[in-house]
C-alpha cells in the first residue's frame, strides 16, 4: 500500500516551535514507513483569516492576541533571521504541495491524494474554528484520518458543537490528543475516541538528536521558554538560577521579558530551540511541547501553569494529560506553589522513557493500522 499518496494537513506557519516540530514528526513518521507523503501547504491570506473569523464567530480575544503578536515583533535583523530559520527548517524537512491561501484553492487537492491525515496541535479548537482542518474540501469518498488533533478547550457554542460533530462523522478513523478532547467528542457525537500521543513522541530521542547540531551555549545554563509573561514565574526562575549559579537563556514569545536580566535569544528557529533544551541543566517553561522535549532529553523540568483552570479559555487539559501519562504531575507549578521549586523529587527518566515508549508504540500502531485500512479501500 506504500504506493498510495498521503496528504497531511496541519498548521505550518504560526511561528510556534512545537507546532512546526509536531508537523515534522508526523510527516517523518509516515514517510519512514514507506509512504509517499506531502503536507498540504496552506497559508491563509489575511482576507481569508478575517472572513473565517467573521463567518465562524471565532474568539475576538484570540484573534486580537495573534494580531498583536504578529505586529509587536520588531522588523529587526533578529526577527528576520528567526523567520528564515523557521522557513529553512520547514522547506528542508517537509515535502510540501504548491501553496494555497484560501479554501477555494484547497479544492484542487481533494482528488490529488489517496488518503488524508489531519495532524495534531489545536487545529480543531472551537475558538479557532477553521473548516479546512476538518477536510471540508475533501470528497466524502476519500479516506480521512484524524491523528491526535487537540480542541484546546472543553466547551463550545451549540452551533460549533454541531459543526464539529458533522465534520468528525465524515472521518473514517479518529483519535484525539487529550482525554478532555475525547470526553468532549463523546458528548457531542455519542462515540468514544482513543487518546494518542502528540506526534513529537512518535520519533525517538536519537531521531531528534539528528536535528540539533553542535552545542550552541558553552556555559552551564537554565533554559527558559515562556509563551506568556508572568512576573512571579520570572522571579522564581531568577531565584533558582542565583541559588545554583546558572546562566538563564530565554526564548520569549511575549512582551515583558525585556528587563529580566536573562540572556534573550530572538533569532532561534526550531533546530536552535531543540539545541537549547538538549544541553540545558534545567528547563523552566509554560509550553506543552517544551515539557515534552524536556522529558525526551532527560531535563529536570518545571512546568508553569499558564491558564486559570476556571477560565473557559483554559488550555491546561493538555499538560494534565501529558503529566498524568508520564507520572510527573508534581512538576506542574502555579503561583500558589512556587515554593516547591528546588525541592521537587528528581524525575525518574528510566520510568518516563518506558512509559513514553509504550504509549508511542500504541499510538504509532494505531496510525499505521488506520493507514493500512484506508489505503486498502
Amino acid at each position: 500500500m506504500a504506493d498510495k499518496k498521503i496528504a497531511i494537513m496541519t498548521w505550518l506557519y504560526n511561528g510556534n516551535y512545537g507546532t512546526l516540530l509536531q508537523a515534522y514528526a508526523l510527516h517523518t513518521f509516515v514517510k519512514n514507513e514507506g509512504y509517499e507523503v506531502e503536507n498540504i501547504n496552506y497559508r491563509s491570506s489575511l482576507k481569508t483569516k478575517l472572513k473565517n473569523w467573521f463567518v465562524n464567530r471565532n474568539s475576538p480575544a484570540l484573534f486580537v492576541g495573534k494580531f498583536k503578536e504578529k505586529f509587536s515583533k520588531k522588523d529587526s535583523v533578529a526577527n528576520e533571521k528567526r523567520n528564515e530559520n523557521f522557513s529553512d527548517f520547514l522547506n528542508s524537512n517537509i515535502k510540501l504541495t504548491e501553496l494555497a491561501s484560501s479554501p477555494e484553492e484547497l479544492v484542487k487537492f481533494g482528488n490529488s491524494f489517496d488518503v488524508f491525515i489531519c495532524g495534531s496541535d489545536q487545529i480543531w479548537s472551537p475558538y479557532l474554528m477553521n473548516p479546512p482542518y476538518f477536510f471540508s474540501f475533501v470528497p466524502d469518498n476519500k479516506p480521512k484520518i484524524a491523528y491526535a488533533p487537540s480542541f484546546g478547550v472543553t466547551s463550545a457554542s451549540a452551533k460549533k458543537e454541531k459543526m464539529i460533530c458533522d465534520f468528525v462523522k465524515r472521518f473514517d478513523y479518529v483519535s484525539v490528543r487529550e482525554k478532555q478532547g475525547s470526553d468532549f467528542l463523546k458528548k457531542i457525537t455519542g462515540n468514544k475516541y482513543s487518546v494518542m500521543v502528540d506526534p513529537t513522541m512518535l520519533l525517538e530521542r536519537k531521531d531528534w538528536e539528528k536535528c540539533i547540531g553542535e552545542r550552541i551555549e558553552k556555559e552551564k545554563y537554565i533554559f527558559c521558554y515562556m509563551l506568556t509573561y508572568n512576573a512571579k514565574y520570572v522571579n522564581a526562575v531568577k531565584e533558582y538560577a542565583d541559588k545554583n549559579k546558572l546562566k538563564i537563556i530565554l526564548i520569549k514569545n511575549d512582551t515583558g521579558f525585556e528587563n529580566t536580566g536573562f540572556t534573550v535569544v530572538e533569532d532561534a528557529g526550531p533546530q536552535q530551540w531543540l539545541n537549547y533544551i538538549k544541553f540545558a541543566e534545567n528547563v523552566f517553561t509554560d509550553s506543552f511541547h517544551g515539557a515534552i522535549f524536556s522529558v525526551i532529553f532527560h531535563k529536570e523540568l518545571v512546568l508553569f501553569k499558564r491558564f486559570c483552570d476556571k477560565s473557559g479559555a483554559s488550555q491546561n487539559s493538555r499538560i494534565y494529560t501529558l503529566t498524568e501519562m508520564l507520572d510527573i504531575k508534581d512538576r506542574i507549578a502555579d503561583e500558589s506553589s512556587l515554593e516547591k521549586i528546588g525541592n521537587m523529587k528528581t524525575i525518574d527518566f528510566e520510568k518516563t522513557d518506558c512509559i513514553m515508549q509504550t504509549n508511542s508504540k500504541k499510538s504509532g500502531d494505531w496510525l499505521l493500522n488506520a493507514l493500512e485500512k484506508a489505503c486498502s479501500k
